[in-house]
Parts: C-alpha cells; structure tokens; sequence
C-alpha cells in the first residue's frame, strides 16, 4: 500500500470518505491511459463520421413579402374611391399563407420537372416509372424555409448533394414561386366589367328616366310641400282634438260637482228679521227693573214666604209674561231665496253649454281629421310608387359605381401583369454554395462534438475504472476497508540516487 501526496489520508466527514478536487485528478491519472483512449475513440468516430458522412451543399435566398400588394386589400365595391382593406393585417398571417404557397405539390412539382429528377435524385430517377410521390417528399425534406416573424421576410434554403444543383434548384423554385404569386391574378375580367358597365348604366338611365317622368308628372317639389302642410296640420288637428277631450271631461267633471252641490243646498234661507221697539215695552221693561230693585230691597227685611215677597214676586212675572208677549208679536221674519244655489244654478248652466259645444267640435274635428287622413292615404299610395322609383334608380347607380370600380381594379390588375409586378420580391438571389465549405459534414462541429463526448467518456471511464478497482491506494481508504487505525505509513518505492 503507497501513500500519494495528492490525496487527503485522514479526513473524515461522519465516516465518509470526503472526495475532493485532488481526488478526481489523482483518479485521472492513475487511469491516464483508458480514459486517453476513450477519448482517442471518440475523436476517430467523429472523424470517421465526417467522412462517410455524404457531402451536403446548400444554396440560400430571400425573399419580401409585399404586405401592402393587391393579394392582400380589399376594395369596398358600393364607393370605387373608398380606402382599401386589408384582408389580413396580421405579418405572421401573410407570411405562413406564402409558406404554403411555396410547399404546394404543383409548385414543387414544376421545380423537379424544370431541374430534373435525375439531377435532384438519382435513385428516384433509376426506377420506373418514378415515383413522384416520395420525390415530392424528398424534396419538401431539403427546404428549409424560416419566416421572420418581426418582418415580411422570407428565408428560403434548399440542400443537396451537388451544389450547383441545390442552386439551380432553388432558383427554378424562386421563379416558379413569383409566376404563381402573380398568375393568380392574370385573369383578365377588363372585358366582362366592361360590358357590365355598359349594360348597367342602361339599367341606371332607364330608372332615371321613369323618376323623372314622374316629378313631371305630380310635381316632385309641389308634392312634397302638399304632404309636409297635410302632415302638420293632421298633427295640429290631433293637438287640438286632445286639447277639446281635455276640456269636456274637465267641463262635465264640473257639472257633475255642481249637481251634487244643487242637491245639498236649502232652496229659502232667513233674509232679516224686523224688530221696532215702542213706548209700552219700555215702560213695562222699566216697571221690570223697578220691581226686580224693590225684591232685593224687601229680601233683606222680610223672608221669601212673607205676603210682600209673595206680591212682588207675582207682579215681576206678569211683567216678564208681558215682555215676552210684546217680542213675539212686534218681530218680522222674511224669507228670500239661497245666492250659493242660485249661483250653482248658473255655473251648471254655464258648464252644460260649455260641454255641448265642445261634444259640437269634436265632430267637426273627427270629420276634418277624417279628410285628411284619407287624403294622406291617396297620397302615400303615391309615395310608395315614388319611393319605389327612387330606390330603383339609387341601386342602379351603386351598382353601376360598383361596376366602374371593378372596372378600374381589372384594368390595374392587367397594367401590373403586363408589367410583372407581384407581391414577392428577390431581397437576395440564390447563392451558389463553395465547394470547400459544405452544409454536411461540418468538420468543426463534429470535431468539437467527438471532443466534449472523449473528455466525458474519459472521465467516465476513469471513474468506473476506480469504482470497480480493489486496489487500495491511500490511508484514509485503507482505514474505512479493514475498520482499523492505521499506526504508520511506509514508502516502499525505490529510493532515487
């Protein structure tokens, strides 16, 4: 057993051998040679696999997106100068509809034709007939194309063996592409909205005429101004005919109070009663007063049963009898009629007058409101016709609007396929790939591959080659396997000169 000085001997964490830094080099070197040699297979796979891999070239191009083009807006067809909409505001939208465009089987199809199946696939090309289907496939497997979402651009890459094919491939593709975009709208309509306009404005003459010959006929203007008096005086009419209701149910509502207050009234009522004092009663009023002064006076000397208060007594109440005899007789009582029914009388009078001649309007107002409405009738009859000629007339000559807009729009469309103005423009042309730098292999990312898999699998193996080792190499180790204190440690290596 031999003690190396890179390795902690004594240190102990609860019984656990602790595994440092120092450790893990130590282990490296003790198996330098297996894990080199890991190492060394892995960096010779790499490069095997670099060699035997197939050669791969690949050519890039790109492509704008015009998101503004003709493919994208719509015009409204009633107003041929209305703002254009877009059908799709959305870029990412726009970029995924040409994305399939270019992986349409037509497309592709033209492409393999255009280039060859016997340059793009030989293998393909070998069998008959050839199998389209698995061409196709093969051909969608090597494009690549990357939309960039924050843009209208197009990244369009096609690989093959051959880099000169890859680019001939990928500009038949491009071309192909742009003659698509822009065969879409080479179906010339110029001819058919021509003759829509021609027939369509006939339409729109022909209703204008039949509008006019009626205003001439009635009086468009004298009508209108005919309808417009009838309708308000119809309302005025209406205003006064709620106004009489109002007034007549307020008029008999007042009749019928004032009946009710005729029947709860007196008819005759006390007018005054006539009372003409004279001599006599005076005297006797006087004799009264005097008799009434001499009781008190003979109270005091004599008692109530006495003959002098029995005499004075007797003579107050024929005094009183005599009194009260003279009142009645000399008093005049007349009678005259009640002003409060009298005044009834009169304001029910009043209200029942009030209350026939407005039942008396109301007539004549039912019969004038009935006039009018029937010549408001006679005339809306009138206004139907009209307002049928109007509509005929208005909807030829949106019709005829929308006409002359397509009209417009077809002979843009034509200017521009003269033209060969799409929506897809060439930012970048296909490039021809180097010979000397080929998509695949890349040697210097499978170098770097093989590198970080040799250095992991060296210290893999390094590792296992120590776990499974019964070799015991340090103090520590030797204690924790035999559970015994080590009492002194020898070097027996031999001793250098």
């Amino acid at each position: 057993m031999s003690n190396s000085p890179g390795i902690a001997s004594d240190q102990r964490n609860g019984g656990v051998i602790l595994f440092t830094l120092r450790d893990l080099t130590a282990i490296l070197f003790r198996f330098r040679d297996r894990a080199l040699m890991a190492l060394g297979l892995c960096l010779s796979a790499a490069v095997l696999a670099s060699l035997l891999l197939p050669t791969i070239y690949e050519s890039d191009a790109t492509l704008l997106v015009n998101k503004y083009g003709r493919g994208f807006f719509y015009r409204p067809a009633a107003d041929p100068v209305a703002r254009p909409i877009p059908i799709a505001s959305d870029p990412e939208e726009i970029l995924n509809t040409q994305v399939q465009l270019l992986l349409s089987r037509d497309v592709i199809l033209q492409t393999i034709d255009q280039v060859g199946l016997k340059d793009l696939f030989p293998d393909l090309a070998r069998s008959s007939p050839p199998n389209l289907s698995l061409a196709v496939d093969r051909f969608t497997s090597a494009l690549s194309i990357v939309p960039q979402r924050t843009s209208n651009i197009l990244h369009v890459s096609f690989r093959n063996h051959n880099g000169e094919t890859a680019h001939r491939t990928l500009e038949a593709l491009v071309r192909i592409f742009q003659e698509k975009s822009l065969n879409t709208y080479l179906n010339s309509q110029t001819r058919f909205f021509e003759t829509e306009v021609d027939r369509q404005r006939g339409v729109y003459e022909a209703a204008a005429a039949q509008l006019n010959a009626f205003r001439r006929r009635l009086g468009a203007e004298a009508f209108d101004r005919e309808r417009a008096l009838l309708l308000q005086q119809r309302s005025d009419l209406d205003s006064t005919a709620h106004r009489i209701a109002a007034d007549l149910a307020g008029a008999q509502g007042r009749a019928t109070d004032l009946r009710r207050q005729i029947a709860t009234t007196e008819p005759d009522v006390v007018a005054f009663t006539d009372i003409s004092p004279n001599r006599v009663v005076e005297e006797a009023q006087l004799k009264l007063l005097n008799l009434r002064l001499r009781a008190q006076e003979l109270r005091s000397d004599f008692t109530d049963s006495s003959r002098e208060m029995a005499q004075i007594g007797s003579e107050i109440s024929i005094a009183r009898s005599f009194l009260t005899q003279q009142a009645t007789q000399s008093s005049t009582v007349r009678h005259a009629r009640s002003d409060a029914l009298n005044l009834a009388n009169q304001d029910l009078g009043r209200a029942e007058a009030e209350s026939a001649a407005l039942v008396a309007s109301q007539e004549v107002l039912r019969k004038s409101i009935a006039d009018l409405d029937a010549r408001l009738v006679t005339m809306g009859d009138t206004e139907a016709e009209r307002w049928m000629l109007e509509r005929d007339a208005t909807t030829a000559q949106d019709t005829l609007k929308t006409m002359m807009s397509r009209l417009a729009e077809a002979r843009t469309s034509d200017a521009m396929n003269r033209e060969g103005i799409g929506d897809i423009s060439l930012v970048q042309a296909p490039s021809l790939p180097d010979p000397r730098e080929p998509a695949r292999p890349r040697w210097d990312v499978n170098l770097a591959l093989g590198l970080l898999v040799g250095l992991f699998a060296a210290l893999l193996t390094a590792l296992l080659s120590d776990l499974f080792s019964d070799t015991v190499y340090d103090t520590a180790r030797a204690e924790h396997v035999l559970e015994i204190p080590a009492l002194a440690v020898f070097d027996l290596a031999p001793a250098q000169a």
